[in-house]
């Protein structure tokens, strides 16, 4: 199966902001009701942070960082 295009326009994206600003997070809401869009998010290798309620609706917070921490 083929990703779609805006999964590939964020990959690339990311892969840029990686090489650009090294170790830097990448923070993100959307509503949790964009099913299409938590997929995407999944598949990018975001990580909640929290939930939270505004704009009438239940949003989701993640962050995606380049860098894994080490012990």
């Amino acid at each position: 199966m083929r990703d779609g295009y805006a999964a590939e326009a964020c990959a690339a994206a990311l892969d840029w902001f990686d090489r650009v600003f090294p170790g830097e997070p990448v923070v993100l809401a959307t509503q949790t009701a964009n099913v299409a869009s938590m997929r995407l998010v999944a598949k990018l290798g975001f990580t909640e942070v929290e939930r939270f309620h505004a704009w009438g609706a239940e949003q989701w917070l993640g962050v995606r960082s380049s860098v894994t921490p080490s012990d």
